[in-house]
């Protein structure tokens, strides 16, 4: 017989059924509202307290904008504004505890970060407590695992709610794909078959659409926006 609240816990993750609702969940998510919302909707099924997701959207190759999102409360937003949550986040795979990310703050040992990448141009955070009854049923590689399986899809969602949004075509992108390996306007012309006035029209296209002094300011920031 189960124990009292067993199914309760395992909330999305009862089954691989259930697993693949919360897919679609964050499939059909384009706005920051409905990242949350979802996000609040798994913690109230599951039991956690707090389950918040920091998006580090690169503003450069060396600055970001974080977005935050999900369940949490005010006394664990003033420690997710951290640079190093940030710092783990690039260079760390594993589950770690945000108390010893903090100079191990005792108000903060039950909650744990879980860094998020494998969608190119977007690193994440995932910031949560485990449900005391998870750990009574269940090991923590656990959560690791059900993550994983989750993380692109939240990836992807998170890259749909950003604001700062631009908008270039395939033919833009084709053009400045191959100004990445380093061809000229018109070597690009004569891969793609068009004349070499048409190539830099484009390419002048995505400098204005960037708000960039040249192309090469234009590629790196359609590289950190995940565009090519």
């Amino acid at each position: 017989m189960k124990k009292l609240n067993e199914i309760d816990f395992y909330g999305p993750f009862e089954s691989s059924s259930v697993l693949n609702e919360v897919i679609a969940k964050f499939e059909a998510v384009e706005q920051g509202i409905e990242l949350t919302n979802t996000l609040s909707d798994i913690a109230l099924s599951s039991g956690y307290e707090c389950l918040a997701f920091i998006d580090y959207a690169p503003m450069s190759t060396a600055t970001y904008q974080k977005h935050l999102y999900g369940k949490y409360g005010a006394d664990v937003e003033c420690y997710l504004d951290s640079e190093e949550i940030y710092k783990y986040c690039r260079n760390g795979f594993r589950l770690t505890s945000l108390e010893s990310l903090l100079a191990e703050r005792s108000d903060i040992e039950q909650l744990y970060v879980l860094p998020l990448r494998g969608v190119y141009g977007i690193v994440g955070a995932l910031v949560f407590n485990i449900p005391k009854d998870f750990l009574e049923y269940k090991g923590i590689e656990l959560i690791d695992w059900f993550w994983t399986i989750l993380s692109p899809y939240l990836l992807q969602a998170a890259i749909r709610c950003r604001t700062d949004k631009i908008n270039i075509t395939k033919r833009e992108r084709d053009c400045l794909m191959w100004a990445c390996e380093g061809k000229t306007s018109w070597e690009i012309s004569q891969i793609l078959g068009v004349s070499e006035r048409t190539v830099n029209f484009h390419l002048s296209n995505c400098i204005e659409k960037t708000n960039s002094a040249n192309r090469q300011q234009a590629i790196v920031k359609c590289i950190v926006k995940n565009l090519i």
